[in-house]
């Protein structure tokens, strides 16, 4: 059994005990920012108690001053803030057909929350780069076995770790977080000290971080190389240059429901957009299951890294069922498809978000 405190996903909907892993209801999903009692949880292992008194984060490797970093000294480092979106790589994994392998997520594996930190570039420098420094591995205090499959657990235990090339390490939004929506990190979301990547999808972003070393080479560790890789039917299981990394377009509608009754009328129909590869340039919404595909009110994000909320005015005569479709397309014209295509771990799925409802006669 996880860990974790109850009350951590008593608002959200557990896919996993252990390790735990919660989605948010889509309702949850329809601000600009998402409470951090409604942000989605993904674990790989137990979560880990870290005292934040005796807690210190070793810097080292292809560098000329290698160091350690307590806490204190951290958030006594110039800060930013940053609003970002969190999307884990297998979000909406349970609509992929067939079924694939992995935790049944719906599509509530994703928020929006203003992080503080400090950029990593900042760190590195303290240390020095050396000039062969390539590639910068982030490392968390949670340990154990992997499940690779339902009840198969991974041949070796260890930690999670995951690398960034350099250039992405050193991006000025690049962070080691310690706050979220303005208060310190809850246990579930990596505290003390998490990292940050925006425009990756979520398992990039380390929790309980306790290492950073850099490296002359790229990393082969087993979430990086043999777990978050994308295996197409007949590939092997490690398919090299194959590595999940940026977030797909997406959108989902968030109002209404899956299997919601209202009256004719007129209805907002509403959601939220986003991608890793620039900002949203348009949504579109079909009420016809897809004959016909309508522009929707787009509003300006928070930051390049938060989703973008929209809305279509509906106006319904007629009772009867329909299909209300939404697919969103970014400012590099890179357009959700209908189906996603089909992999093994079921990572990246954007298929356009389909909610079907009823339509009842009016008072």
């Amino acid at each position: 059994m996880s860990d974790v405190a109850p009350e951590a996903a008593r608002e959200l909907n557990v896919r996993s005990q252990d390790p735990l892993c919660a989605s948010a209801s889509l309702s949850y999903l329809d601000d600009e920012l998402t409470p951090t009692r409604h942000f989605f949880i993904r674990n790989h292992f137990a979560i880990p108690r870290l005292d934040p008194s005796s807690w210190a984060l070793s810097v080292w490797g292809e560098v000329e001053r290698p160091f350690m970093l307590r806490y204190e000294d951290l958030k006594g480092l110039p800060s930013k803030e940053v609003v970002c979106l969190l999307e884990c790589a297998g979000n909406s994994r349970s609509t992929m057909q067939p079924p694939a392998e992995g935790v049944p997520w719906d599509h509530g594996a994703v928020g929006t929350a203003r992080w503080r930190g400090v950029p990593v570039a900042a760190v590195l420098e303290q240390a020095s780069l050396r000039p062969n420094a390539t590639n910068v591995l982030f490392e968390g205090a949670d340990f154990g076995k992997e499940r690779t499959a339902p009840g198969v657990l991974a041949p070796t235990e260890g930690t999670y770790a995951m690398s960034l090339p350099l250039e992405k390490a050193l991006h000025p939004d690049s962070m080691l977080a310690y706050e979220m929506n303005g208060e310190s990190l809850p246990a579930e979301h990596g505290y003390p000290v998490r990292l940050l990547v925006p425009g990756w999808y979520g398992m990039a972003s380390v929790k309980w971080l306790v290492n950073i070393r850099v490296l002359n080479q790229p990393f082969r560790g087993f979430h990086e190389n043999d777990y978050y890789v994308f295996v197409a039917e007949g590939e092997s299981d490690t398919p090299i240059g194959q590595r999940v990394t940026t977030i797909r377009v997406k959108s989902l509608i968030t109002w209404p429901g899956r299997g919601g009754l209202i009256p004719t009328g007129t209805h907002r129909i509403r959601g939220v957009a986003w991608s890793g590869q620039g900002a949203i340039s348009q949504v579109e919404v079909s009420t016809d299951n897809g004959r016909r595909w309508h522009q929707a009110a787009l509003q300006e994000p928070q930051s390049p890294y938060a989703w973008q909320r929209w809305e279509y005015q509906w106006e319904v005569r007629k009772p009867g069922f329909y299909l209300i479709r939404a697919r969103a397309t970014d400012a590099k014209g890179n357009t959700q498809p209908l189906q996603a295509p089909w992999n093994f771990r079921g990572y990246a799925v954007n298929s356009t978000h389909t909610v079907p409802v009823t339509v009842r006669p009016g008072d």
